[in-house]
């Protein structure tokens, strides 16, 4: 399709964003989403970008080169951008129409070069650690929330995927993790071939050994676990042998989520881990901010007002030990629903860390998206939902339906 000056291709949507590949490029363009009765504030837009560039990312990422930036489409833009996505988009997205005059320019994580097919991996870990909360229980916000699900059939069935396996740096846990996320995606796994989906909740699992058979120096779904948990244990900078499983190594089955500390310390897994934790000391009580421009435009400020760059280690732990508290929990809750993006394709000139099999090479990278700015009332929200959780599940205990 050609708009935006550009040729591009609809890839996705969520609730807020329609992502564009602009053709030819290494980016991709976020619409944004508006209804009738909301417009889209430029201030709100810039500094929600601000938020992801100089507090988000550094975070999580510390060194990591990304940026992203605000754009606007000129009024005949939009009109043929909307005219055009109606035929593109699901109809379940369809609730919003209007698209804002401002969108968000990014790097395309999905893609490393043109050259060769490029493969992509996205991953929306979610809450990696227990809650004080669920421990009685056993039980994760995630693996509880399933029961709330299902109850409520937004799913068919519950997912044996348990967030705590995968953050446990234990190699066993992490292939459990990710093929239980392979045998039901939900909304929390997706793969891409050259910036489309491929395979997502809606495809059928019996064609994803089919489409792994298609990836660069990889026989089979055990040996594209290999590659996906090394990557994932790494510093993602580092050049990787990968000695490929000769069988299928399985995991105790229990019903319980187990919390392990990883050795991993220097992985991006551990670092988003890091920062999911900022919300333990929170108590739930009332934040100081009333929105959520309010306190994204008061971090950002006291980043201008004491010169504080968060790629560096010692401003890093000045900022987080200066602000409030519910400040922590919203940034916790942002890393809570993120996603890791995990590129490969074949061995070119770009200047990636490689993984090695035998005598052959592929280039990867691993990125992270999806770190806008949460609502306040995410907050609220989450202790509501931590009650109606423990309701189901109490309930489902005495059914003996577990």
């Amino acid at each position: 399709m050609s708009s935006l000056g550009k040729n591009w291709k609809y890839i996705n949507e969520g609730n807020v964003h329609i992502v564009l590949h602009i053709l030819n490029s290494d980016c991709v363009i976020r619409l944004i989403k508006e209804d009738d009765r909301n417009h889209t504030d430029y201030n709100v837009v810039r500094n929600s970008v601000n938020f992801v560039n100089r507090v988000m990312m550094p975070l999580v990422f510390e060194n990591y080169n990304y940026q992203e930036e605000v754009i606007t489409i000129n009024p005949e833009e939009i009109e043929t951008l909307s005219n055009t996505l109606k035929l593109l988009r699901p109809k379940h997205r369809q609730t919003k129409n209007s698209i804002s005059q401002y969108a968000i320019k990014a790097p395309n994580l999905a893609l490393i070069h043109n050259e060769f097919d490029n493969y992509c991996v996205e991953i929306k870990p979610k809450e990696g650690f227990m809650s004080k909360k669920f421990i009685k229980y056993a039980k994760c916000y995630f693996c509880l929330k399933q029961y709330t699900k299902l109850n409520e059939k937004q799913i068919s069935k519950i997912s044996k995927y348990c967030p705590l396996d995968l953050f446990s740096g234990n190699k066993i846990k992490i292939r459990k993790a990710l093929k239980s996320l392979i045998e039901n995606p939900q909304n929390n796994f997706k793969l891409f071939k050259n910036g489309m989906v491929i395979y997502n909740e809606w495809s059928d699992e019996q064609i994803f050994e089919d489409l792994i058979s298609q990836m660069p120096l990889i026989d089979n779904v055990n040996n594209f676990l290999d590659l996906i948990i090394e990557i994932l244990l790494s510093d993602g900078k580092s050049d990787i042998i990968l000695h490929k499983s000769t069988d299928d190594m399985n995991s105790d089955s229990t019903l319980s989520c187990v919390e392990e500390s990883s050795p991993y310390s220097n992985s991006l897994l551990d670092r988003l881990l890091r920062v999911q934790k900022l919300s333990e000391n929170f108590d739930n009580g009332c934040p100081r901010s009333r929105d959520s421009q309010e306190y994204v435009s008061f971090l950002l400020n006291m980043l201008d007002n004491e010169q504080l760059d968060l790629t560096n280690m010692a401003d890093r732990e000045r900022f987080l030990s200066r602000i409030d508290s519910s400040h922590l929990a919203l940034i916790s809750a942002v890393a809570k629903d993120c996603s890791i993006m995990i590129t490969f394709t074949k061995k070119s000139h770009e200047n990636l860390p490689t993984i090695r099999i035998g005598d052959e090479a592929i280039i990867y990278k691993i990125s992270i998206t999806d770190l806008e700015p949460k609502s306040v009332k995410t907050l609220t929200k989450r202790t509501e939902t931590e009650i109606k959780l423990i309701e189901i599940y109490e309930k489902v205990i005495k059914s003996g339906n577990i």
